[in-house]
C-alpha cells in the first residue's frame, strides 16, 4: 500500500508539475516513480480512518476531522524533519492565505479534507477488492522487489542530498564571513552605533590596520564565492552527459525546491556582499 499510493502520488505531482511547466519534470525526493510522502499519508488514513468510518451518515464528520489533521500533522512534520536534516524547506507555503510556518496552509488542507474522504469510502474498499486477486506469494515477490530497488534509489538521494549539504554549509560558512566582513567595515567608517560602540577599543586592539585586515578577509570572501559559484553552475548544468552521481545530484538540484532555495540564497549574500564592498568604497 505505501509504495503503491507513493507510485500515484508521484504520477500526480509530476503531470500536474510537467505541465505547468510544460517539460517533463521528476520533481520527487527519489529518482524513482515515488513520493514516500503520498504513501505515508495513505497509511496514516488507513490506520485512523478504518475503525472510524461506518456508519457513514453518523461518522463522516469524524472521518474528514481526523482525516485532516492527521495529513496536516504528516506534511507539518516531514517538513519539518527535512529541513533539519537537510537545512531546506522542500516546500514553502508562506505566501498561500493562512499558513502555518510555511510548512501547511488552508487550502492544501482542504485539499487533504477531500482525498481523506475518498480514500475512505472509495479507494480503500476499492483497493481492498482489488488486491484480494493478487496472490499472497505473489505479493511477497513484489513487496521484496520494489523494496530493494527502493532501498537502493534512497541511498544514492541520500548520498546526492549530503553532497549538496556540502555546498549549502559553505554558503552558511560565507554568510557568516559577510556578516563580519560587514562589522569590520562599519566600524572603520564609523557607522555602528549602540552596543557596537563598546567594543571598538578591544577590536582596535586586537586589528592594527582594519582596511589592510578587510582587504584581506575581500580577497578570501571573494575566492570562496568564485568556488561557490563553480560548484552551482556544475549543479545547475545539464544532466544528460553526466555520470549517473552527479545526474542524480544535478536533477534534485534542479527539479525539486532545492536549487531554487539555494540559489536564492546565494543571490542574497551576493547582494549584500556587493553591498559591503560599496561600503568600504566610501
Amino acid at each position: 500500500m505505501f509504495f503503491l499510493f507513493s507510485m500515484i502520488g508521484w504520477a500526480v505531482e509530476c503531470t500536474y508539475r510537467s505541465l505547468g511547466e510544460r517539460r517533463l519534470i521528476n520533481s520527487g525526493f527519489l529518482n524513482g516513480p515515488m513520493c514516500p510522502i503520498y504513501g505515508t499519508g495513505v497509511l496514516v488514513f488507513e490506520i485512523l480512518l478504518t475503525p472510524i468510518r461506518e456508519p457513514f451518515q453518523t461518522r463522516w464528520w469524524l472521518v474528514l476531522l481526523v482525516g485532516t489533521l492527521g495529513a496536516d500533522i504528516v506534511e507539518y512534520l516531514t517538513s519539518w524533519l527535512m529541513e533539519k536534516l537537510f537545512h531546506q524547506r522542500w516546500w514553502d507555503y508562506s505566501h498561500e492565505f493562512m499558513n502555518l510556518h510555511g510548512r501547511i496552509c488552508l487550502k492544501h488542507t482542504c485539499y487533504w479534507a477531500f482525498a481523506c474522504m475518498l480514500y475512505a469510502y472509495f479507494i480503500s474498499p476499492l483497493y481492498g477488492y482489488l488486491i484480494s486477486f493478487v496472490p499472497q506469494n505473489l505479493r511477497y515477490v513484489m513487496l521484496a522487489v520494489i523494496f530493494a530497488v527502493f532501498i537502493c534509489d534512497l541511498f544514492l538521494t541520500v548520498k546526492a542530498t549530503i553532497n549538496i549539504r556540502r555546498l549549502t554549509a559553505k554558503i552558511d560558512d560565507l554568510k557568516l564571513n559577510i556578516s563580519m566582513a560587514g562589522e569590520f567595515v562599519k566600524i572603520a567608517t564609523g557607522s555602528l552605533k549602540g552596543k557596537a560602540e563598546n567594543k571598538y577599543s578591544e577590536f582596535k586592539e586586537t586589528v592594527a590596520a582594519v582596511p589592510e585586515k578587510f582587504d584581506a578577509w575581500r580577497s578570501d570572501v571573494s575566492a570562496d564565492f568564485a568556488e561557490l559559484r563553480s560548484q552551482f553552475n556544475a549543479l545547475t548544468a545539464d544532466k544528460k552527459n553526466a555520470k549517473p552521481a552527479e545526474r542524480s545530484e544535478r536533477r534534485l538540484f534542479n527539479e525539486t525546491q532545492l536549487g531554487k532555495g539555494v540559489e536564492r540564497r546565494l543571490k542574497e549574500l551576493e547582494e549584500k556582499w556587493n553591498e559591503i564592498i560599496k561600503k568600504s568604497g566610501e
